[in-house]
């Protein structure tokens, strides 16, 4: 009788020592489960070393929104050489530029977005044309902007820094507002300028009205 009573007592010593292993196995896995988890986790959310943040110029999207303008228009042709030999006849207008858009040549003596100041260059000759310039379609982060560019209200803020300081331009730009300026001291006529020199080299630039 003792002997089954020491035996029952092992079995439950034995039965007992194991539930105790088993719980402490779980209690062990549930942890280290969790511990992978939370490290998982962690380095999901950790960014990529190699990704470039998007404040660098190499991995900077530019963005261009058309952006509306007023034009003082003495004309438009259905070819290049009417508006030429226009403008052939009249020495008066020198400052007039020809400007394509579409299949037509719209003769334009001043660009601007502020249409009172267009407004008041306007004469007996010519009238309002409002327009958008966008440069959406351009591959060039320079053109990409040149209606931005355009958008400023004195002649100096045209001389922007150059592409390698971080500000992206046309090419050419800083030599054409240097010539343009040479032309005429009137922001909206040197604006006109390089409205007209870069339109005629990128088809990518639009002009909507």
């Amino acid at each position: 009788m003792k002997f089954n009573m020491k035996k029952n007592q092992e079995q439950t010593h034995f039965l007992l020592a194991a539930v105790i292993h088993g719980v402490l196995i779980g209690a062990a896995g549930v942890l280290l489960f969790f511990f992978i988890l939370h490290t998982v986790e962690k380095r999901s959310v950790q960014p990529d070393e190699h990704v470039l943040p998007a404040s660098t110029s190499q991995g900077s999207k530019v963005t261009s929104k058309p952006v509306k303008f007023f034009a003082v228009q003495y004309g438009v042709y259905s070819s290049s050489q009417a508006a030429s030999d226009f403008l052939a006849g009249h020495p008066e207008y020198e400052n007039v530029a020809i400007v394509q858009a579409g299949k037509q040549f719209f003769l334009w003596g001043a660009v601007g977005t502020n249409e009172k100041k267009i407004k008041s260059l306007v004469n007996k000759d010519s009238f309002v044309k409002p327009f958008t310039l966008s440069g959406a379609a351009c591959e060039e982060k320079g053109l990409k902007i040149l209606p931005q560019l355009l958008d400023v209200s004195k002649v100096a803020k045209l001389n922007v820094s150059d592409s390698s300081k971080g500000q992206a331009i046309p090419a050419g730009w800083k030599g054409q507002v240097t010539e343009m300026t040479k032309v005429s001291s009137n922001l909206e006529v040197v604006k006109l300028q390089l409205l007209a020199h870069y339109v005629s080299e990128n088809d990518c630039l639009e002009i909507k009205f």
